[in-house]
C-alpha cells in the first residue's frame, strides 16, 4: 500500500466535485465495508481528516527504521518512541485481522508527541492521537499520560489512559490545544472524566499511607464496561452481530473483535498488550511501559472480561492480586492499621 496521498493534499482546491462517501473513498480507500451515512457526514469527515493529516502526521506517513524515502527521525528522540511503537502494534493488528499492511496506520494521526526517555524506555509521556474509522464517518480520540521515575528510595508512578468518540464529525481540522482544554487538570483518576471523555484504564502508586519505609501501594482501575467497549467497536468496524450463545466459535470470534478494538486504541498510542482469550493464551503486557504497577495482570483481565471472557485462572489470580495489594499498604513497619471490613479490593474492577 502506498503512503496516504491526504497528508499533502489541499482539500479546497482538490477534487471539488467530488462529495460524501466518494470523496472520503478518493482520499482514504479502500474503506473497510463503509456504513450508510448522509452525504454530509462523508464529507464533513473527509475535510476533517484531510485538514488534520496536513497540519499534523499520520503514522503511516513517517517511514519505519532502515527506510531510505521520507523524512528522519532520530532513533533515540522521544517524538520516535511513538511513531515506532504505534507503527509496530498497529501492523500487528492488521496482521491479526488479515489487513493488508497500512491499512490501519493510515487512519492515525499524531496530534500531540511528548516523550521523555530514560535510555529507551518512556520516563514521561503526553500523547494524543486521533483514530479515524476506516468505516464510520466517525473518529475517536485517544490520550495518554504517563510518569515514571525512580528515585533513591521510592518510585513515582502515575498514567491516565482515556478516550472520545466523535460520532459527527465538523469539518474542520483538529486541534490539539482545544484537546487538551477538555481534559481536567487533576489527579488520577480524574483527567479524562468530562466533556464526552471516557477512562479506559488508570493507576498510580499512593503515598497516602505514610509508611517509615516506602511501600508500592497500587491504586488503578480499567473502567471500561460493556456498552463502551460495544461502543469503540462500532466506530472503528461497524456494528457487530452477535452470534448464538450456542455457537462456541462465533461467540469467541466475537469477543475476539471486542477485545482488538480496545487494544486497537492502545496500540496508536504506541502500548503493545495482548490479552489472552483462551486458557491457552497468556496475557502480554508493554516492555517499555508499566500499567500495572504489581505483578497483576489486572489490566488484561478486566478488557476480557467485560469482552465477555472469563479465562478458568482470572478468579485465582483476582484473588492472588487483590491480597498482594492488601500486604503491600499493611506494611511491616507497625504504623498501618489494617481494617478487615474493608474492600481491600475497591479501587479493582476486575
Amino acid at each position: 500500500m502506498t503512503e496516504n496521498s491526504a497528508d499533502n493534499i489541499n482539500p479546497s482546491a482538490d477534487k471539488l466535485d467530488l462529495q460524501g462517501l466518494e470523496l472520503a473513498e478518493h482520499h482514504f480507500g479502500p474503506l473497510l465495508r463503509p456504513t450508510r451515512a448522509t452525504q454530509s457526514a462523508w464529507t464533513n469527515y473527509s475535510i476533517n481528516r484531510l485538514q488534520t493529516n496536513q497540519k499534523y502526521r499520520t503514522v503511516f506517513s513517517v517511514p519505519s527504521k532502515g527506510s531510505e524515502d521520507g523524512p528522519k527521525h532520530d532513533e533515540c528522540s522521544g517524538e520516535s518512541w511513538l511513531f515506532d511503537n504505534a507503527k509496530a502494534c498497529v501492523s500487528q493488528i492488521e496482521k491479526e485481522m488479515g489487513l493488508e499492511h497500512g491499512t490501519l496506520q493510515k487512519c492515525i494521526t499524531i496530534v500531540c508527541n511528548a516523550v521523555v526517555l530514560d535510555d529507551s524506555d518512556p520516563r514521561s509521556a503526553d500523547l494524543t492521537v486521533r483514530i479515524y474509522s476506516p468505516t464510520a464517518p466517525m473518529y475517536i480520540d485517544v490520550d495518554f499520560q504517563y510518569y515514571l521515575r525512580s528515585r533513591f528510595s521510592s518510585v513515582q508512578w502515575l498514567y491516565s489512559l482515556g478516550f472520545k468518540i466523535h460520532r459527527r464529525p465538523s469539518a474542520t481540522a483538529g486541534d490539539a490545544s482545544v484537546i487538551k482544554k477538555e481534559l481536567r487538570k487533576a489527579r488520577m483518576p480524574d483527567v479524562h472524566t468530562r466533556n464526552g471523555w471516557q477512562n479506559l484504564s488508570w493507576g498510580y502508586y499512593d503515598d497516602s499511607y505514610g509508611h517509615k519505609n516506602w511501600r508500592p501501594v497500587e491504586r488503578g482501575k480499567v473502567e471500561l464496561h460493556e456498552g463502551s467497549v460495544l461502543d469503540v467497536h462500532e466506530a472503528l468496524f461497524g456494528e457487530l452481530e452477535k452470534p448464538a450463545d450456542t455457537d462456541l466459535e462465533a461467540m469467541l470470534a466475537y469477543r475476539r473483535s471486542l477485545v482488538r478494538g480496545i487494544r486497537l486504541l492502545l496500540a496508536a498510542v504506541g502500548i503493545s498488550y495482548a490479552v489472552a482469550c483462551t486458557d491457552d493464551e497468556s496475557d502480554k503486557p508493554p516492555r517499555n511501559l508499566t500499567l500495572e504497577g504489581l505483578h497483576d495482570k489486572w489490566v488484561g483481565r478486566r478488557i476480557r472480561n467485560v469482552c465477555g471472557i472469563r479465562l478458568t485462572r482470572d478468579a485465582e489470580e483476582e484473588r492472588e492480586g487483590a491480597f498482594f495489594r492488601r500486604d503491600q499498604a499493611r506494611g511491616d513497619d507497625g504504623d498501618f492499621e489494617d481494617d478487615e471490613d474493608e474492600d481491600d479490593n475497591s479501587d479493582y474492577d476486575s
